[in-house]
């Protein structure tokens, strides 16, 4: 097993996925300070989403690179994600984008066709220090209309306490499978106070765990012909939700949808009223404050029991890109080539947003990580070896694909249509959804 210095310095394999709306790299159960910031106030304007954390990190980096470029000011436009997308969207419409946008990779193949994102690859901006796998997971059609802002990978994330309190063991997460995870939340809801579960309703929430299943079954969430999978793999995902549903596992239909629409610092997960949720690797350090440092990651299940079949993979957190329409183009990628090539900058930001796609940052930062970095930094090494090929990028219309299967499913798990319907009424409306 290699040290965990020599895992932040090898170069990673990667590539994007999906996540938009629902199927979101830190969304939806993402905080955000809901704040507008100094919107306005400055040369240049930077937009993001995420978490306190996040906004603490990156407006101390910004107050850090007015030693750098001490005539810049920054306006700082940070959100959250529910509300991120509509109002980027607006500002985008209105010729009023922010120079620097934190991006998402289900939206990056539709921004950059549009021409709202600048081709990097047409600038000054420094690539020669950039793990070359992360640097192609923010190209489109050769030019580079994004840059990797860090690498995470999909996980469960598991609260010690609620498997205690209900005497439940901690699983192999190298071995277990579905089923496993079924039997297992069922015991934690069974054994715990009313209210509180052994698992998040993975048909609710969406996201890394929709992935992984429908990789297992040999499908992705998007082809080169429109969506990677059929009616039939789809229903067995449905099928799954209900499973949960139905034993206890996880939450009834309605409290399963609330949480949903919720920040992370709001989900039954962070306040200690679920065992186990779905996430990115990087958002262990968000909800490892909320639970006193408890957290613990594992892996996705399998369904042969097999981590080596799990099908997990690298993917980029978040980029970085510039607006086409920027006036101040050569500020803004400036600051971005700072954001990621500076030391300085990394030992601020940390692996809050993932472990850097520098390579020299990744290894400078190792003394300064926090527990909760390493425990993000410790799983990507671990899963190094069980890697499956990285899914392909998120097409235009793939938002609204996303969002008429969250629709089918909600349908679902309220007992308003069956996985068999729901699944192939997901198919048919893709078709005139995809551009």
């Amino acid at each position: 097993m290699p040290t965990r210095r020599a895992a932040l310095a090898a170069p990673l394999a990667l590539t994007s996925l999906v996540s938009v709306a629902s199927l979101s790299a830190c969304g939806p159960n993402t905080a955000g300070s809901g704040d507008s910031g100094d919107a306005g106030s400055g040369d240049l304007r930077f937009a993001w989403w995420g978490n306190t954390t996040r906004d603490e990190l990156t407006r101390t980096a910004l107050e850090a690179y007015q030693d750098v470029e001490p005539d810049l000011t920054v306006s700082a436009e940070p959100g959250d994600w529910s509300g991120y997308w509509d109002k980027l969207a607006t500002q985008v419409a209105g010729g009023d984008a922010p120079d620097i946008i934190q991006m998402d990779e289900g939206y990056l193949a539709e921004y950059s066709s549009r021409k709202i994102l600048l081709d990097l690859s047409t600038t000054d901006f420094d690539t020669d220090g950039i793990d070359p796998d992360a640097l192609d997971a923010g190209m489109v059609d050769e030019g580079l209309f994004a840059v990797n802002a860090g690498i995470n990978a999909p996980v469960l994330l598991a609260n010690p306490d609620l498997f205690e309190a209900a005497g439940v063991d901690m699983p192999d997460d190298t071995t277990w499978t579905w089923e496993d995870l079924l039997e297992i939340a069922t015991k934690i809801s069974e054994n715990t106070p009313e209210g509180t579960y052994g698992v998040q309703q993975f048909g609710a929430a969406g996201g890394p765990p929709l992935s992984v299943f429908l990789r297992q079954l040999g499908a992705d969430r998007f082809g080169p012909d429109g969506v990677g999978y059929t009616a039939d793999q789809l229903e067995k995902w449905m099928d799954f939700a209900l499973e949960l549903q139905d034993s206890g596992a996880a939450p009834p239909a309605s409290v399963a949808v609330e949480e949903a629409g919720q920040s992370v610092d709001q989900a039954l997960f962070a306040v200690g009223k679920c065992a186990i949720q779905a996430q990115w690797s990087n958002q262990v350090v968000t909800l490892d404050a909320a639970l006193d440092g408890k957290v613990v990651i594992l892996r996705m299940p399998s369904m042969t029991g097999s981590a080596a079949d799990a099908q997990l993979w690298y993917k980029a957190s978040m980029y970085f890109s510039v607006a086409a329409t920027s006036q101040k183009q050569d500020d803004a990628v400036a600051l971005v080539d700072w954001l990621l090539n500076s030391v300085d900058a990394g030992k601020i930001l940390l692996a809050e947003r993932g472990v850097p796609a520098n390579l020299e940052v990744r290894e400078a930062i190792v003394p300064e990580l926090t527990d909760s970095d390493l425990k993000a930094v410790d799983f990507i090494e671990a899963i190094a070896d069980e890697l499956g090929e990285a899914p392909p990028l998120t097409p235009p219309g793939g938002g609204a694909v996303d969002d008429a299967l969250a629709r089918h499913v909600e349908d679902v798990l309220f007992g308003r249509e069956k996985p068999a319907e729901a699944s192939a009424a997901v198919i048919d409306e893709a078709s005139g959804l995809l551009g």
